[in-house]
């Protein structure tokens, strides 16, 4: 019984050591070092395709998946979905274009 009491306070003072370390840094060691960057799979060599999305995987960290990788995943997809958008519009423009009745100028003058 004589060496468990000086061993609790022991740990009991590294963790009040501890606390006053993280809580004066600012710190929590919970931090994610991976390298930041867009997950593989979206780049922006060309459009993104239905498979490209599904196979997206992000990597993860302690406290769940890389918000900058998502961040960027979602970035891409908003911007292929709008130029896609664009896209349609103009289709659809000329395909009302091209159905419109052409204007008759009337009979052509006889020589």
């Amino acid at each position: 019984m004589g060496i468990v009491l000086p061993v609790v306070v022991a740990a009991i003072g590294v963790w009040v050591a501890f606390a006053i370390v993280v809580w004066a840094t600012g710190e929590d060691g919970l931090r994610d070092d991976a390298p930041e960057g867009p997950p593989p799979g979206l780049g922006e060599e060309g459009p993104v395709t239905e498979s490209s999305v599904a196979a997206l995987r992000f990597d993860t960290g302690l406290r769940g998946y890389r918000t900058d990788q998502v961040d960027a995943a979602l970035h891409r997809l908003a911007w292929e979905v709008g130029r896609r958008d664009e896209r349609v519009e103009e289709l659809e423009r000329e395909l009302a274009a091209a159905k419109a009745p052409v204007p008759d100028d009337g009979p052509e003058p006889a020589e």
